[in-house]
């Protein structure tokens, strides 16, 4: 490859001597295995899961709704069910007092929660 590059450069002797030269050696690299955050979650991680768990990391405490509209869900049983199973698998947990009570919900994530949304914020280079 380098004797395709050097020749209209500095002319032919200098290719013969690019091709003349030895291959370096690959150095062998040494892969620490890294921790998937997504190991061990029992769900199929969507765009819109994405989304959510992103509206909740930007603004702790945001209801149903305010989790829907930065999300794009327009749907609020699509939002509540969502929500709910992000919970229940032990990303998001909700520190209002709720639906019992008649008062809103107020989302944040967990531990697990916020590892997910870095690690895949990251990948997708946001």
């Amino acid at each position: 490859m380098m004797a395709i590059v050097v020749l209209p450069y500095l002319g032919q002797a200098a290719a013969a001597k690019e091709l003349k030269r030895a291959i370096p050696k690959a150095r062998p690299v040494s892969i620490r295995p890294v921790d998937d955050p997504l190991d061990g979650l029992n769900m199929r991680i969507t765009y819109r899961t994405l989304r959510v768990l992103a509206a909740v990391a930007a603004v702790p405490g945001r209801s149903n709704r305010e989790v829907a509209d930065h999300a794009g869900i327009s749907d609020a049983g699509q939002i509540s069910k969502l929500l709910t199973r992000l919970e229940r698998i032990g990303l998001m947990h909700n520190s209002g007092r709720g639906q019992a009570r008649g008062e809103r919900n107020a989302w944040g994530l967990t531990a697990k929660g916020a590892e997910v949304e870095e690690a895949t914020r990251v990948q997708a280079g946001r």
